[in-house]
């Protein structure tokens, strides 16, 4: 039975309201020199793709570029001293053509932070396109210089797999000693979303074995849904913030087959013991188109707000690596941060 997180008839209350509560970092694009080919191929945008502190002032930002429209993606990276100065390499770590079980030539993308799991050893979160153009979730291990110690793996999900079904993972967190998973299923119907999450003990044995069915609950249903929720919740990330744990969610009021949002907003549901409860601070960051009519500086991130958002506390703040723009140019790699109580 899925998760019903709805809200109110016009609540809107926004608890981290865009002009006063969030700080865009250095109101522009996160990356100064903001590169626009990779050997001769135009790049369409950048991506967040996950957020890794090798140690004290040393950051890494997995980035997935897609070239031309929408065509081919590859798995870049930023590294950055202090989460505001950015320096992008043009370093390729990943891309379609070395996967077995990938469209060549096709789309791949991390999602949510890497997962430190032993010593060294990062667990990347991987959406992969097919050829038939459907996603799978998969997984690959890297070290901290950004080697491939254990290559592209797919994540087994029987409950979900099939031809018509297109989904891949958003991120995953150990809490309290259980593993958390959670997934996004929009079964090639842009009208119908959902999210699942796996829960399990030996999360490595799942990816390679398969996911039990009995482990896969859904947590949130569009159908079910209202509010912010009932649109396309492609965005979430685990976090924990005074030892409770959160899901940062990111949807559309109106369901849509595009990424360029209808007012896009993020929220929380937090952990309340066993089940999923919705945090009625929601929605707590928007974006609303119409931000560059009070900050005209701003016009470059007017519309979206999201792809795949990247979270880590710092300094008492709460940084967030994520996608800005209005389509026209594609959109811009950014950060936020909000400052914590």
């Amino acid at each position: 039975m899925c998760g019903n997180f709805n809200m109110d008839d016009g609540e809107t209350l926004e608890f981290f309201n865009p002009f006063i509560n969030y700080e865009i970092v250095n109101n522009k694009p996160l990356l100064d020199s903001y590169p626009t080919y990779i050997d001769d191929n135009y790049i369409g945008y950048i991506q967040s793709g996950g957020i890794i502190k090798r140690k004290a002032n040393d950051y890494v930002l997995l980035l997935p570029v897609v070239f031309g429209a929408h065509k081919h993606r590859a798995i870049y990276y930023a590294t950055s001293t202090n989460l505001e100065s950015w320096t992008f390499h043009k370093r390729k770590i990943l891309d379609t053509n070395s996967i077995e079980f990938a469209k060549k030539d096709g789309n791949i993308f991390s999602t949510n932070n890497p997962f430190l799991f032993e010593e060294n050893k990062y667990l990347v979160l991987l959406g992969v396109e097919c050829p038939d153009g459907n996603y799978t979730a998969a997984y690959m291990i890297i070290d901290s210089d950004l080697n491939i110690i254990q290559k592209p793996t797919k994540i087994r999900i029987p409950q979900l797999e099939g031809n018509l079904n297109s989904y891949y993972p958003l991120s995953i967190i150990n809490h309290d000693g259980v593993y958390r998973f959670l997934i996004y299923d929009n079964n090639r119907n842009y009208n119908t979303h959902k999210i699942y999450e796996v829960t399990t003990l030996d999360i490595l044995k799942n990816f390679n074995e398969g996911i039990n069915n009995q482990s896969l609950q859904c947590i949130i249903d569009s159908e079910t849904s209202s509010g912010y929720l009932k649109g396309k919740m492609d965005d979430a990330s685990y976090i924990t913030y005074n030892s409770e744990l959160y899901i940062i969610i990111g949807s559309e009021e109106y369901p849509s087959e595009y990424l360029t949002s209808l007012n896009r907003e993020y929220g929380l549901i937090h952990l309340d013991k066993t089940k999923w409860a919705h945090d009625n601070r929601s929605p707590l960051i928007i974006n609303p188109m119409t931000l560059h009519h009070k900050f005209p500086e701003l016009e470059w991130a007017a519309d979206h707000l999201g792809g795949f958002i990247s979270p880590i506390f710092k300094d008492n703040y709460l940084y967030l690596f994520l996608t800005m723009g209005s389509d026209n140019p594609d959109y811009l790699l950014s950060g936020i941060k909000l400052k914590l109580e």
